[in-house]
């Protein structure tokens, strides 16, 4: 099996947890790449608050991606006023060649995980709308500073449902 995990990341807070999955499922012996959403110019508070209340695309500066190689993506970003970080619709508007593939959704926040189960289901019926079909395990961690407040075990529990262990 091949895992792309495409995340963005402002603060470093979901790369952490990009690379904490990557080191999961390297020793579940599976081939990952990380893939970096890079913003063209980093959103001030205000911009990206309103950007995604609004799911409105904001410019990336890298949008040549070929996810056709891989069986499974992991999609993560930050929880930015409660919705997902904009920058993930406008990868999805971008991408293709990704029809039938299966995904899982992580997002990073800083208050309680389970108010923003929305942000995982506007994710995951974006990625239906590229024809993408979304498992139903998710996960989501609370971060300061780069540290996991929730249980860093958590990772290990998500990669082993979503490789069905």
């Amino acid at each position: 099996m091949r895992a792309g995990i495409v995340y963005y990341s402002r603060t470093g807070n979901t790369k952490k947890v990009a690379e904490l999955i990557s080191k999961q499922l390297k020793k579940e012996k599976i081939d990952v790449d990380l893939i970096k959403i890079n913003h063209a110019k980093k959103p001030n508070f205000f911009k990206a608050g309103h950007a995604a209340i609004k799911q409105k695309d904001l410019p990336m500066t890298n949008t040549n991606f070929d996810l056709k190689k891989y069986d499974m993506l992991l999609v993560g970003a930050p929880i930015w006023a409660g919705k997902p970080a904009p920058f993930i619709k406008t990868f999805m508007n971008k991408v293709e060649g990704i029809e039938g593939k299966k995904a899982a959704v992580f997002l990073t926040c800083n208050s309680a995980p389970n108010k923003y189960v929305k942000a995982v289901e506007i994710i995951s019926r974006d990625l239906e709308n590229i024809g993408v079909k979304t498992i139903d395990e998710f996960l989501i961690l609370k971060m300061k500073k780069n540290k996991i407040t929730d249980i860093e075990q958590n990772i290990d529990n998500f990669v082993k449902k979503i490789i069905g262990k």
